[in-house]
């Protein structure tokens, strides 16, 4: 009977030690996906933190080129004003010039037809009276001779 309480608890003892060793071996099994679950998790907290600062410097970026384009619509607003003003200008001084031209190429017109009409009555006056024109009478100028007065 000794042997067989030996046995038995030779058994026992077998069987504690392989539970034992099993639960040992959970237990770490355990413990190494509990330590990478936590490398996992901070490995993803730094991420986050670092995707967190660089939001942060993107929207700064993205505010002053919103600052940026907003002086860039004013500056160009100003331009279309500056621009209208000259085309308004310009068109202004078309329209004077087109009408200086006009009164220029009236004035032209008038002096050529004054000029024809004293150069006729020059043919005239030489064509009446050639010996008139030689000896002006007395008490006449050669610009009243010119002029028929």
């Amino acid at each position: 009977m000794k042997d067989i309480v030996l046995v038995i608890s030779l058994l026992l003892a077998v069987g504690l030690s392989v539970v034992v060793v099993r639960f040992a071996q959970k237990a770490d099994k355990a413990g190494r996906g509990l330590e990478e679950e936590r490398y996992s998790r901070m490995v993803a907290e730094e991420t986050l933190q670092k995707n967190d600062a660089k939001m942060t410097t993107f929207q700064e970026e993205l505010k002053e080129d919103q600052s940026k384009m907003a002086k860039i619509v004013d500056i160009l607003e100003q331009e279309k004003g500056v621009n209208s003003s000259l085309k308004k200008q310009y068109d202004d001084l078309t329209a004077a010039k087109a009408d200086l031209e006009t009164k220029l190429e009236t004035v032209l017109q008038q002096k050529a037809a004054a000029m024809a009409a004293l150069q006729a009555q020059v043919q005239q006056i030489k064509s009446s009276t050639p010996a008139a024109a030689a000896q002006p009478a007395a008490g006449t100028t050669a610009q009243s001779v010119v002029t028929g007065h």
